[in-house]
C-alpha cells in the first residue's frame, strides 16, 4: 500500500457563508442546469485541531484532503465593496487502509508531531479517528450535515471575447445548507481557471443588489471550521 490517491484534481474556488442566501441570488442559481441527478444529504466529519492547516475530511469510507496552495484577489472590489479572494486547492481522496506515510503526512499537517515512525496500517475511519486522537487531545471530530446542490454556468472561453466561439466552459456554482453545526448556507464557485471563475462570479454577483452583501461572510471550509472547533459561530 502506497498511499496513491483514487482522485485528485487542483481547482480554483472563492466560497461565501450566510444566514439565508437571498431568493433572488438562488433564483439566479436554481435556474441553471444541474450538474448531478443524484441524492445531495450527506455527513461529512472534519478532522480538526487548533493548529491545522489541511481541509481534512471523512465521507462515508473515503478520507479526502484538501490543501491551499494560492490564491488572488477577486477583483470584483466594485460591486462588493469588499475585498475577497479567489483560492487554489488541491483534493485528494484516499480508500482505507492508510500507510504511515499518508499518516504522517495528516498529523503534520494537524500540527501532530509525536506520531511513531513506523505503525500498522489504518484500517478504517474508526482506526483513522483512534490513532490521531490518541496522539493528541486536542483532535476534534465535527460532524457537518449538508443538503447540496451543484448547477453549471457556462462561460465563453475568452470572457472578454463577446463573439460565440462555440461551447465554451462550464463553471460549477455549488449551494449547500448546513444543519449542524450551525444553520446556514454557502456558496462556491468552482474551476481549474481563474479566469473561469472570476468570469461566473462577475456573471452571478453582479446583479445582487448590494445590501444583501451585508449578510454574507467570504471565507473557506478550513477557515469556518476552526470557528466551530472553538466552539463559536460564524454568525451571532
Amino acid at each position: 500500500m502506497n498511499g496513491t490517491s483514487k482522485f485528485s484534481e487542483r481547482l480554483w474556488e472563492w466560497r461565501l457563508f450566510s444566514n439565508t442566501l437571498h431568493r433572488s441570488l438562488l433564483k439566479v442559481i436554481q435556474g441553471l442546469p444541474v450538474k448531478f441527478d443524484r441524492p445531495t444529504k450527506m455527513t461529512d466529519d472534519y478532522v480538526w485541531t487548533p493548529d491545522c492547516n489541511l481541509n481534512i475530511k471523512l465521507r462515508e469510507q473515503d478520507l479526502k484532503i484538501k490543501e491551499l496552495i494560492n490564491f488572488q484577489p477577486c477583483g470584483m472590489h466594485n460591486v462588493l465593496d469588499t475585498t475577497t479572494y479567489v483560492e487554489q486547492w488541491t483534493t485528494e481522496v484516499y480508500s482505507f487502509p492508510i500507510p504511515t506515510l499518508l499518516m504522517k503526512r495528516i498529523a503534520k499537517g494537524l500540527g501532530i508531531r509525536n506520531l511513531p515512525r513506523s505503525s500498522p496500517l489504518v484500517e478504517n475511519k474508526e482506526q483513522f479517528i483512534e490513532s490521531l486522537q490518541s496522539h493528541s487531545n486536542s483532535v476534534r471530530i465535527l460532524s457537518i450535515f449538508k443538503q447540496r446542490e451543484q448547477h453549471m454556468l457556462p462561460i465563453e472561453n475568452d470572457p472578454k471575447d463577446k463573439c460565440d466561439k462555440g461551447v465554451g466552459e462550464l463553471v460549477t456554482v455549488e449551494i449547500s445548507h448546513l444543519s449542524s453545526p450551525e444553520d446556514i448556507s454557502t456558496l462556491s464557485i468552482e474551476h481549474s481557471s481563474i479566469d473561469m471563475v472570476m468570469a461566473a462570479i462577475a456573471s452571478i454577483m453582479r446583479d445582487v443588489d448590494k445590501q444583501i452583501y451585508k449578510g454574507m461572510m467570504f471565507m473557506n471550509y478550513l477557515q469556518a471550521v476552526k470557528i466551530w472547533g472553538l466552539g463559536k459561530k460564524i454568525f451571532y
